[in-house]
């Protein structure tokens, strides 16, 4: 099983580190010619839960940690995002009701949803006090 493992990114959980964020994911998909909707899909992705690390999991600024590696074999990317922050498990948390949101105009909730429709898998835990989200994404 070849697997190709990318440097790991640490920034600052601000939402103007998110330009790093974007150079360092497009890097990776280049490197493995990943172009079009799947790239558009992991950009999205990765976007949402940056965001909502920087935005929900910390009381003022803290780190995150993002890696990646590609199985060449079965041609998978995972990308794991690491944070410090409060204990959240978004998996814990229902689907919403798409059609109900809409009619009641409600706020919120979308975004991990998204990521789930987006990425093949996702899988969480928490370990040593971090929240750990790794995003699967089949690149054909």
């Amino acid at each position: 099983m070849d697997i190709q493992v990318f440097p790991t990114l640490n920034v600052d959980s601000k939402i103007e580190n998110f330009s790093a964020v974007k150079e360092w994911l497009q890097s990776i998909l280049d490197k493995i010619d990943c172009e079009g909707k799947p790239a558009k899909q992991l950009f999205i992705a990765v976007d949402e839960i940056y965001t909502n690390i920087v935005n929900y999991a910390y009381e003022g600024v803290g780190k995150i940690e993002l890696s990646a590696s590609f199985n060449q074999t079965d041609n998978t990317l995972k990308i794991t995002i690491k944070d410090s922050g409060f204990a959240y498990n978004p998996l814990e948390k229902p689907d919403p009701d798409i059609a109900k949101r809409i009619k009641d105009k409600t706020v919120g909730g979308l975004g991990v949803f998204m990521v789930k429709k987006l990425t093949d898998s996702i899988e969480y835990y928490r370990r040593e006090n971090e929240n750990i989200l790794i995003l699967n994404k089949k690149i054909d």
